[in-house]
């Protein structure tokens, strides 16, 4: 099928780059065709009309025409600019985050509008306030369990038996939680509160994550346990995970993009 020369969609910028002294190529995420790559030309010109809307991690209502490698930004205009994510360097680093995490996550054309509000959601809870660490893990387990990439959480990945309310262990490789018995062969210890979050952070919704404030202890679990997960189903680590609060030092942080 021939795709339609112009078209307009709703997008949030999670990614840009330079291309010669005006030009921007950008990484979007869009409600109604998933991860796009277009260019934006003249933005960084002074006078530029598009520079406004087209800032990083901004929704924007978008003018796309069709090119042969590349869409071309046409026209923009505001929907959200989370502004208070670039005036804050821990907040702006969770962003780059979960930002990455899509880009390495989603194909391009792929359509998924649940990942777009999954993606909003987040970035809306980290502009507002909202706990950091709670919609981070959550952001994480919503995307991957909704790719079909796990974890288990309710049931042993080994054996099968059903969990209640404590799981012996998790296993990154298996890609969920243990019993007490397989954990003794693989898997390491999960704590119930852990588990309990993990399972709360999967049903919730980002809102209420936001208003939600883990004990250091069952943050750092968490931490630990999903920095391992992430980095084994995405294949790779993330640049942007060393820039996380309580993983790297203050202002490098802003260098993130």
């Amino acid at each position: 099928m021939t795709r339609a020369r112009t078209y307009e969609v709703s997008a949030l910028l999670i990614r840009q780059r330079d291309l010669g002294e005006a030009d921007r190529i950008l990484t979007l995420f869009t409600r109604e065709r998933g991860k796009l790559s277009a260019v934006a030309k003249g933005v960084k010109r002074l006078r530029s009309k598009l520079a406004p809307v087209l800032q990083l991690f901004a929704q924007a209502r978008l003018q796309l025409a069709a090119g042969r490698s590349l869409e071309v930004v046409t026209q923009a205009s505001p929907e959200q600019a989370f502004p208070h994510l670039r005036e804050d360097v821990d907040r702006y680093a969770c962003a780059c985050y979960v930002a990455e995490l899509t880009d390495a996550m989603m194909e391009e054309h792929a359509a998924a509008e649940w990942v777009f509000e999954l993606l909003a959601a987040t970035l809306s809870g980290l502009d507002g306030g909202g706990g950091m660490a709670a919609l981070m893990r959550g952001f994480e387990l919503k995307l991957l369990s909704g790719l079909g990439y796990g974890p288990e959480l309710e049931a042993c990945v080994s054996c099968g038996v059903q969990l209640e309310k404590q799981a012996g262990g998790f296993s990154v490789p298996e890609g969920g939680v243990v019993c007490r018995r397989c954990a003794r062969e693989t898997g390491t210890p999960l704590s119930p509160a852990a588990l309990q979050g993990m399972r709360d952070m999967v049903r919730l919704p980002q809102e209420e994550l936001g208003r939600r404030r883990l004990t250091e202890k069952t943050r750092q679990e968490l931490e630990r346990l999903m920095r391992r997960f992430v980095d084994y189903r995405a294949e790779r680590e993330l640049r942007s995970a060393a820039f996380l609060p309580g993983r790297g030092g203050g202002a490098k942080r802003a260098a993130v993009q």
